[in-house]
């Protein structure tokens, strides 16, 4: 019996460790996947926490954000900075008539004038037009000097300047011994009009 008893013993004995440690295997295995959702899942809640968090700070900061922009709207200083027409064609005559009084006053000569299209930007809508003129330095930088000095604000970009010397031509018809530099300026003025409604 001892020989018969003893292999079918083994055998139970190793049939029980088998699945002991199949079973012990399958539950590590589903508290692993189990641990791993947990994790995943407590991971994913800490971010949405903190999300929200900062959420509420935000929203908690918006109302005097709201305030300080209506106060800003209403503040009579930052409205006259803008263009005062209401339709960007009208603001870019008055523009072409501004930049042709300020260079004629410098000394200067208008060469040429466009309005360039409007364009909207952050609430409002830029006009610019576009100038080529001739002059002095110092004619110049009057005429760039009175642009950007007064209010409504205006911009100038895109200049673009060339130089020419030239010897003028005397009362009596020789040429003078001195030289003279003449400039020409090309460049854009913009300036921007309220959207309605801001």
């Amino acid at each position: 019996m001892d020989a018969t008893t003893g292999p079918s013993r083994n055998h139970r004995l190793a049939a029980l460790a088998l699945l002991l440690l199949v079973g012990a295997a399958l539950i590590l295995l589903v508290d692993q996947a189990l641990v791993g959702r947990y994790r995943y899942y407590r991971n994913a809640l800490e971010q949405y926490q903190e999300q929200l968090a900062q959420l509420e700070r935000i929203t908690t900061t918006q109302e005097p954000v709201r305030q300080l922009i209506a106060k800003v709207q209403q503040d009579r200083n930052v409205t006259a900075q803008y263009l005062p027409q209401s339709v960007p064609a009208l603001a870019a005559a008055e523009l072409q008539q501004r930049l042709k009084a300020l260079i004629e006053a410098a000394g200067g000569t208008l060469q040429s004038i466009q309005a360039l299209p409007p364009v909207e930007e952050a609430g409002a809508i830029k006009v610019t037009i576009s100038a080529v003129m001739n002059g002095d330095v110092g004619g110049l930088q009057k005429v760039l000097y009175d642009l950007e000095s007064q209010t409504p604000l205006l911009f100038v970009d895109s200049l673009e300047v060339t130089a020419r010397t030239n010897r003028p031509r005397l009362p009596n018809g020789r040429y003078a011994t001195y030289t003279r530099i003449q400039l020409n300026a090309q460049f854009e003025v913009s300036g921007y009009l309220r959207k309605e409604g801001i």
